[in-house]
């Protein structure tokens, strides 16, 4: 059963954060993100409010990029478009170009190997 946010006709006298805070702590994060925008609705400005909003905001998703390693989208596109013309080989793919094939994977390497290129290719075997 939910919590009630304050007891009908009692006066609080803890500021909003402190409220907000404690459901917080109590792991009521719904209640102290309804708390926080009943505060912003009444104009209310507390120190850290922004934290807060920050906080209880919705969640944001970033993407990591390891410059090690790059975004193989192309290479796992090409393959959905291409891999039944190569079953039964070791395919080398920088981006959405194949750079080499070869049922021997010595033979891909090779030359893979003799080329110069931007990114480290992909090389896989196509089952």
């Amino acid at each position: 059963m939910a919590k009630a946010l304050r007891k009908p006709q009692e006066e609080e006298t803890r500021s909003y954060t402190e409220r907000i805070r404690e459901l917080i702590e109590q792991d009521c994060v719904q209640g102290a993100r309804k708390l926080l925008a009943e505060a912003l609705e009444r104009g209310e400005q507390e120190e850290d409010f922004p934290i807060l909003q920050s906080v209880l905001g919705p969640a944001k998703f970033l993407r990591f990029v390891d410059e090690r390693e790059p975004d193989r989208t192309p290479e796992f596109q090409w393959l959905k478009t291409h891999s039944k013309d190569y079953r039964g080989q070791w395919v080398a793919l920088a981006e959405d170009r194949l750079l080499a094939h070869s049922a021997e994977i010595q033979e891909v390497h090779a030359a893979v190997k003799a080329m110069t290129l931007n990114r480290r290719p992909l090389m896989l075997y196509v089952e």
